[in-house]
C-alpha cells in the first residue's frame, strides 16, 4: 500500500507540475509521517483489520465440514471480498490525499508536491498541512 501511495503521489506531482503553471517552488511531503499521523489512514487500517477478522471468522465457520473443493471455493470468495475491501480503502485514501495535496499546493502556490524521500534537498515541507486536510 505504501509503494502504491508513493507512486501515485509522484505521478500526481509530475502531472500537477506540468499543469499548474511555472512556479519554481515545490513542496515535499513525508509519506511515512502521513501514514503514522493521519486519522483517515489509521481509521481505514483499523476498518480493514476488523473486516478481515470478521471474514476470517466467516471463513472458518463456512469451511467446517466441507469438502476440499468446496472449502477452496469459499477461501477464494473470502479472499476476493478482502481484496475489494482493501481496494476501496486505498481508493478513499488516494482521493483524500490527492485532494489535500491539490489544496495545499494551491494555497501555498507550489508548482508541485513531491515525496520527501525522493528529494535530496530543498522544497517546502507541507506534510503537516496535508495531514490536517485529509478527510
Amino acid at each position: 500500500m505504501k509503494k502504491i501511495l508513493a507512486g501515485l503521489l509522484v505521478l500526481t506531482s509530475v502531472l500537477s507540475f506540468g499543469c499548474m503553471g511555472r512556479s519554481s517552488e515545490f513542496g515535499v511531503v513525508d509519506m511515512q509521517k502521513v501514514q503514522a499521523e493521519s486519522t483517515l489512514y489509521k481509521t481505514l487500517k483499523e476498518e480493514i483489520q476488523t473486516k478481515g477478522i470478521a471474514l476470517q471468522g466467516e471463513l472458518e465457520a463456512e469451511v467446517a465440514g466441507k469438502s476440499r473443493e468446496d472449502a477452496e471455493k469459499i477461501v477464494a470468495e473470502k479472499t476476493a471480498q478482502l481484496q475489494v475491501i482493501q481496494s476501496d480503502a486505498q481508493n478513499k485514501l488516494k482521493a483524500s490525499l490527492d485532494a489535500a495535496l491539490a489544496e495545499v499546493a494551491k494555497e501555498k502556490k507550489l508548482g508541485a508536491v513531491l515525496v520527501k524521500e525522493a528529494v535530496p534537498q530543498g522544497g517546502v515541507d507541507v506534510t503537516d498541512e496535508v495531514i490536517q486536510k485529509m478527510k
